[in-house]
């Protein structure tokens, strides 16, 4: 990335008292324009196009490969169905190349920007498709919406950014990702239920193996059909600190995690969902 492109941000955090009169400030050098996190704010989504490459990208795809044939028998597969794939939960925990995603900083960065300083790993996950009679695609859906007609005067929406990592092309034998500009910011409806066709003002994205696409976890997306190549997809979610992690699968005995809590400075602690609560 362009270092024009990067700027800073101190944060002075008001949750507690200070010892002392010590203030307590925290500076994030932010991986993207203030123009881009506009962007963002108002689109929903942003693209990195080839944020992971070489060695990086491989080793990312080999880890990825070695967990889904340790976790998913294709064989025992149901044929002639929908489904979303195979999803892939707590990489972190399971293989140490994924560890050096929970502080990738050009991805970390604009979480914290778009969020503040304290933030939480909200799950490390994968999405694997492959073509064959089974059709595998995803609907239009939300990771994180919770809503109420009518709105509270108290109510909080909830927030969280994606990024989602693609380990391979993204095109239209893989199955494009199609998102709805602006519908993170919808209050008054959801998704259509089973929603697999387009829908209006929707705009499908292909980008290059190793690209990244962060978004609102409340944007419409859906995911097309994986016809002519395996789709391998990493989803790294984070959100505010004080929400609970992906209620989503169960975390492995002994998780590798664990052992970054001993030496953790308290920004690695909020990630890891041991601090920051109120």
């Amino acid at each position: 990335m362009d270092d024009r492109n990067r700027h800073s941000i101190r944060y002075q955090i008001l949750n507690k008292h200070q010892k002392d009169g010590v203030e307590n400030f925290r500076d994030i050098q932010v991986d993207a324009s203030p123009h881009e996190l506009d962007q963002l704010d108002r689109e929903g989504f942003l693209v990195r196009e080839r944020l992971f490459v070489d060695d990086h990208l491989l080793r990312l795809r080999e880890s990825t490969d070695r967990l889904f044939a340790a976790e998913v028998d294709r064989s025992k597969r149901k044929t002639g169905e929908r489904s979303w794939g195979s999803i892939l939960r707590y990489l972190e925990d399971k293989d140490p190349v994924f560890l050096d995603l929970i502080q990738y900083e050009p991805i970390l960065s604009v979480a914290r920007a778009m969020m503040g300083p304290m933030v939480r790993l909200r799950g490390l996950s994968a999405r694997i498709t492959w073509p064959g009679e089974e059709i595998q695609s995803a609907p239009y859906h939300q990771h994180l919406r919770v809503n109420t007609l009518p709105r509270p005067p108290w109510f909080s929406d909830p927030h969280g950014l994606d990024a989602l990592v693609y380990l391979d092309d993204l095109n239209d034998d893989t199955g494009p990702v199609s998102v709805v500009p602006g519908s993170h910011k919808w209050q008054d409806r959801e998704p259509p239920y089973q929603q697999f066709d387009p829908v209006e003002s929707e705009l499908p994205l292909r980008v290059p193996a190793g690209s990244v696409v962060m978004m609102h976890s409340n944007l419409w997306h859906r995911a097309g059909s994986t016809v002519g190549a395996d789709r391998r997809m990493l989803i790294l979610s984070y959100t505010p600190c004080w929400l609970r992690r992906s209620p989503y699968g169960v975390p492995p005995e002994n998780g590798l995690t664990a052992s970054l809590l001993k030496d953790a400075d308290e920004g690695l602690r909020e990630l890891l969902g041991a601090a920051g609560h109120s």
